[in-house]
């Protein structure tokens, strides 16, 4: 599956960005949990939308945690960071969404990447290496 990173794309290949937040509707939702559930775990990053001309896959992310539903008044202050810094304040963050008593899907993960200088698709699943950044 795919998600879009369109105003964090920077942050995210930088290995700072943890966490997104999503409004999806309820068949999105189950396909992402079901992914979680029956251990696929790693999903497609995008720069934009799929289906935006020129949006292309920039890396791939691994599922750390069972997607889960929150209000986004219910939002921890440390989740600014792990949102990729996007915001300075939690009002400013939850203003991007409408209201504190949005609730949203709150998606955990971690970067894979290949050792530098080889292709992802060229790797094993079990050759992947979560967190590890090619700094040439």
């Amino acid at each position: 599956m795919i998600l879009s990173f369109a105003w964090t794309t920077d942050v995210l290949l930088a290995g700072k960005k943890t966490c997104t937040r999503r409004v999806w509707s309820e068949r999105t939702a189950q396909a992402w949990v079901n992914a979680y559930k029956s251990d696929r775990l790693i999903h497609s990053a995008w720069d934009k939308c799929s289906f935006v001309k020129g949006a292309k896959k920039i890396t791939d992310i691994q599922l750390t945690h069972l997607p889960y539903q929150q209000a986004l008044r219910d939002m921890p202050q440390s989740d600014l960071d792990a949102e990729g810094g996007l915001c300075a304040s939690k009002e400013e963050f939850v203003n991007l969404f409408g209201s504190p008593e949005k609730v949203v899907w709150v998606v955990r993960f971690e970067l894979v990447m290949p050792p530098c200088g080889q292709a992802w698709e060229a790797l094993a699943p079990g050759q992947r290496s979560l967190g590890r950044y090619c700094q040439e």
